[in-house]
């Protein structure tokens, strides 16, 4: 299934703030941030469009990939 541009501009959105979220809570860049994010299975999951996760609040996906990144650290 292929993405639509609203899909894609939703997914965006939401890793830019899931980005910036990462960045400030651990006083770091945007580009470790990105770092950081790209490789969580959190990330793989929002840019899948079966999975809807590009469609709950970032702040809910963060707090999933606090965890992860818990777990993993």
């Amino acid at each position: 299934m292929n993405k639509t541009k609203e899909q894609d501009f939703l997914i965006q959105n939401v890793i830019s703030q899931i980005v910036t979220f990462i960045a400030e809570d651990r006083s770091i860049t945007s580009d470790q941030a990105l770092k950081i994010f790209f490789s969580t299975d959190i990330s793989k999951k929002i840019e899948d469009i079966e999975t809807e996760y590009y469609l709950e609040s970032p702040s809910y996906i963060y707090e999933i990939l606090k965890q992860e990144l818990k777990d993993i650290e």
